[in-house]
């Protein structure tokens, strides 16, 4: 039986296949994406490739730390090299959907790749590097950290490799980025993303080849137009997908862009500094701070960190 009743954009949906050792997790995000991308600003942040890995790092973030049992957050992080123009990817997701990212690229750099390739992917821009997951359950635990290399022309592959060699799990994911032309002109980052595993057997559900190699069959069939065509809903677009064996959701939770940087937290960082230290930050009797995630600027009087 297939049970989808669910609304649309901005969100996480858990799901199961019926009977089968196989659960996925699919995102859908809209004016949220765009907010995290361009931290609200009206113009453009990232040049157009830097923004959609960005875009998609944070929708592997938001899928996953939906899976986590505990109140904390993911980090997704891509390291890149100097042989590529992205130096580094974040995406900060926290269990309760809050999603935030940003990207350091070189403008020169990224010129002349785009010169060489008509359609660089993640291992050109970045140059290769590392892909990396860590889990962050609060002050008082220990972080956990998995790597792996960024092999592959889309994050979607990164991730795949990833979890084959850190998690040990059957893995497939497929996402996609884009802009979508809005009433007025105007343009607006889009995206969506689902992920499939293959889950150890329990006493519902035996583990069987068959099941698994059916769900990627189908998965195979998902194209990147579907996943962020605003006249598709998620539930819709699950139901396409997996209707024939059944579908089952478990689950749904709200995405937004939210960053958790603040004046207080900013101040409590720079008091940690030395008064010589305090005194070399300072330009014309100010301290300037900019959060990198929201791009909010901060200005601090050297005397309100005594």
């Amino acid at each position: 039986m297939t049970e989808i009743n669910i609304s649309t954009d901005n969100q996480v949906t858990v799901f199961q296949l019926d009977g089968q050792s196989v659960r996925g997790r699919a995102v859908q995000l809209g004016h949220e994406l765009n907010r995290a991308i361009n931290a609200g600003l009206s113009e453009a942040r990232y040049p157009e490739r830097v923004a959609r890995l960005l875009g998609e790092a944070m929708m592997i973030g938001a899928l996953v730390a939906r899976a986590l049992k505990f109140d904390g957050r993911l980090v997704v992080q891509c390291h890149g090299t100097n042989d590529g123009a992205i130096s580094l990817l974040m995406a900060d997701c926290t269990t309760d959907g809050h999603i935030r990212g940003y990207a350091r690229w070189d403008a020169d750099a990224l010129k002349q790749i785009e010169l060489d390739n008509r359609n660089p992917g993640a291992e050109t821009l970045l140059g290769g590097g590392t892909f990396s997951m860590t889990i962050d359950q609060g002050p008082d635990m220990d972080q956990y950290q998995g790597l792996a290399a960024i092999k592959g022309e889309s994050l979607s592959v990164c991730a795949e490799h990833y979890f084959a060699q850190s998690e040990q799990i059957p893995t497939k994911v497929h996402l996609a980025c884009g802009q979508v032309h809005l009433p007025g002109g105007q343009t607006e980052w889009r995206g969506g993303g689902i992920m499939i595993q293959r889950i150890a057997q329990d006493a519902a559900r035996a583990v069987t080849e068959d099941d698994w190699i059916t769900a990627k069959t189908l998965f195979g069939t998902l194209t990147d137009a579907e996943l962020i065509d605003p006249d598709l809903p998620q539930e819709e677009l699950l139901y396409r997908l997996f209707h024939e064996g059944g579908i089952r959701v478990i689950e749904t939770m709200a995405v937004d862009a939210t960053c958790r940087c603040s004046r207080d937290r900013l101040l409590d960082a720079l008091s940690g500094f030395t008064a010589e230290a305090l005194a070399d930050m300072a330009e014309n009797g100010e301290i300037k701070a900019s959060c990198e995630f929201c791009a909010t600027d901060y200005v601090f009087d050297p005397k309100d960190l005594k």
